[in-house]
């Protein structure tokens, strides 16, 4: 009977010892999103070891970067300029004696409202016609002028307004009678910010 106890003991011991050794990192937050302009984030590590912290974006800061057991951790992430919502991701490891363990953060940034076309200028010859444009935005927008050589001028612009996403843009331009090159434009402007905008440029030969 005396045998039968000291094996159950130890075989206590050696599972809480295997208990004690195993690594755990887990933050109180995993995930969170950040509007364009960035902002920050407290977190929380709950961990029975050392850790770390990195990310590769470079628009974020952790302070600390590092610390040992349960600790806070403050997340800085600056604006995104880019045309894309970004997803950042915040690397944890936990290590003790020599064993580590993985955690992450994940990170979600919306993009700044935007309109933009790739090839906004184009030329046309003296007879006149169709100039096309391809235009991106992730916003509605609308038509909010049209110029000739500097004046309002009214062109025949399709679409007048459009959703986001991706959509062909065309601009009737009228024969040129005048003997000189001409300048034509059409401004597209976000309905919700009318500071956000593109001018589509077309040059008419004499």
């Amino acid at each position: 009977m005396k045998k039968y106890l000291i094996l159950a003991f130890m075989s206590l011991m050696l599972l809480s010892c295997t208990q004690e050794s195993e690594i755990t990192v887990e933050p109180d937050i995993t995930s969170y999103r950040f509007d364009p302009s960035g902002g920050s984030l407290d977190v929380v590590i709950f961990t029975n070891g050392s850790w770390t912290a990195t990310c590769a974006d470079p628009t974020v800061t952790l302070t600390p970067d590092s610390g040992d057991y349960t600790a806070p951790m403050h997340i800085t992430v600056g604006p995104n300029l880019d045309y894309r919502t970004k997803s950042i991701r915040v690397e944890l490891v936990s290590r003790i004696e020599g064993k580590s363990r993985n955690g992450r953060i994940v990170l979600t940034q919306d993009c700044l409202p935007f309109i933009f076309c790739e090839e906004p200028s184009v030329r046309i010859g003296a007879a006149g016609g169709t100039a096309r444009f391809s235009v991106n935005s992730n916003a509605p927008w609308k038509v909010a002028g049209t110029t000739m050589d500097g004046e309002s001028f009214s062109l025949p612009v399709d679409p007048l307004r459009h959703d986001a996403n991706r959509v062909e843009v065309s601009v009737l331009i009228p024969s040129n009678d005048s003997g000189k090159v001409r300048t034509f434009t059409v401004t597209l402007a976000l309905e919700e910010n009318s500071s956000t905008k593109v001018v589509l440029t077309v040059s008419q030969e004499a």
